[in-house]
Parts: C-alpha cells; structure tokens; sequence
C-alpha cells in the first residue's frame, strides 16, 4: 500500500496560460509561484492550495466532462461569490442550489474547466 501523505498540487489544463493566470488570480487571489521556463507550465497559489496550470493550445474542456475542482468558502462570502461570478459574466452550469445545511454553485474558467464553491465543508 501507498501511504499517502497529502495532495501536492492539482493540475489542469488551460489554453492560454497568461489568460488563465489572469482569471484564477483575479477571482481568487492566486500568485503565481513559478512559471516554468522552457516549459508551457506554471504553478499558482492561494494560501496552502497550488494549482499547475499545463498549456495546451486550443485546449477546451468537454461539456459532459464531470471533473471539476471544489472549493470551500464561508457561508458568509457565499452570496458575495454569486455577486462577483454575475459581475464578471462567467458562465454558471449548476446551482446556486441549497445542499445538507449549505449551498453549492458550479461555474466555469474560461476553458470550460469546471469548479465548484460551497459550504459546509464536505465531509463523511
């Protein structure tokens, strides 16, 4: 068996790395940590999340793809994230919908890539 300690950084696939540096960092507050020379990679954080964003061009994630990455927000910040998505017309696939105590919302960077805000926090 493989112990596995914890996640080291979440990949995803992005057409135009600059483009999505912009988006991630503007609505999130992400950093880029390194962009990799003579490579079409970069890695971005906020806090003790990071993200390696690959580039490929022409990349667009599949409409019936269910991947998607979810973050955790308070529940306070949740009618303030739905503000900012419709402020910055970006598309919403799912939701906002009331889920076990909370609620969830499902939108997409600009390469289809979905992702997901929520509260509470999902647990077992």
């Amino acid at each position: 068996m493989i112990v596995i300690e914890n996640v080291d950084y979440i990949g995803i696939t992005v057409s135009d790395m600059d483009n999505a540096i912009s988006f991630y960092s503007d609505l999130f507050d992400f950093e880029v940590v390194e962009r990799v020379s003579n490579t079409d990679e970069a890695y971005i954080r906020v806090g003790d999340i990071l993200l390696k964003l690959v580039e490929v061009k022409d990349f667009k994630a599949p409409e019936n793809l269910k991947n998607n990455i979810c973050f955790y927000i308070d529940e306070e910040d949740f009618d303030d994230a739905l503000d900012e998505l419709q402020e910055k017309n970006i598309t919403i696939v799912h939701g906002p919908e009331n889920i076990r105590k909370g609620r969830l919302v499902v939108f997409t960077d600009p390469d289809g890539n979905k992702i997901e805000l929520r509260y509470p926090r999902f647990s077992l």
